[in-house]
């Protein structure tokens, strides 16, 4: 049974190889031009300022902080009511992924502390 399953996955990898498209549709030199086209219109347009990056980024990054704060308390309460109904070989389960998931809030909530402070220290440095 192995040795048809094993000879199955090398017919079925050399039929792969076999019909396997080989044609090229682009050149380098077709590759060049786009990218020096790309170039020369990002040359045109002014540079991102700081505060268009902020004032577009800043909204997507507290959405996020809601998202996972909202499946945080979710996936908080779930595991306490798992703990609180389960026998005692399930809780030393359930104690487990509430570790997991403590870890998971510390690196939520540090990274984002982490981020404000490297944010804060930037913004005095180079103001």
């Amino acid at each position: 049974m192995k040795k048809i399953k094993n000879i199955l996955i090398i017919i079925s990898i050399i039929m792969c190889i076999y019909f396997a498209s080989n044609e090229v549709y682009a050149s380098a030199s077709e590759w060049k031009g786009q990218a020096d086209k790309w170039l020369q219109n990002g040359m045109q347009n002014p540079p991102i300022t700081t505060e268009e990056a902020w004032a577009k980024l800043l909204p997507i990054g507290q959405i996020l902080v809601v998202v996972a704060s909202v499946v945080l308390v979710i996936c908080f309460m779930y595991l306490g009511i798992k703990y609180m109904t389960a026998d005692p070989s399930g809780k030393a389960d359930v104690k487990q992924k509430l570790i997991g998931l403590v870890v998971a809030t510390v690196v939520i909530y540090g990274g984002m502390g982490i981020f404000a402070i490297i944010v804060n220290l930037m913004n005095s440095i180079l103001a």
